[in-house]
């Protein structure tokens, strides 16, 4: 579902140590600085509809990390953002799919 909008592959080490491959399928930043990206997780475990929304930060060294969106009002203020802008995405290509052979 979302693999046709990745604009970059990342590699992310979970709170467990396990290594999770993913798609940033979309990036956004707030009013107040903050940005945010939505990830779908690549290999056997997931599914293309598997959606997840991480705050990506910068340390003192200008290394950047993701974390958790601790805050649940947040996290769902951010992830309604992000699964509209997806499906804007995908009705604006399906409707130029169907325009570009309609006669």
């Amino acid at each position: 579902m979302f693999n046709e909008y990745n604009s970059e592959i990342i590699t992310l080490t979970d709170e467990n140590g396990q290594i999770i491959v993913a798609d940033v399928v979309d990036q956004l930043t707030s009013k107040d600085g903050k940005t945010y990206v939505a990830i779908v997780p690549i290999g056997e475990d997931f599914n293309d509809d598997d959606l997840y929304a991480l705050e990506k930060r910068t340390d003192k060294n200008g290394e950047e990390y993701m974390v958790d969106i601790e805050d649940d009002a947040e996290f769902e203020k951010i992830i309604g953002i992000f699964v509209r802008r997806i499906e804007e995405r995908e009705d604006a290509a399906a409707a130029e799919s169907v325009m570009k052979y309609e006669l």
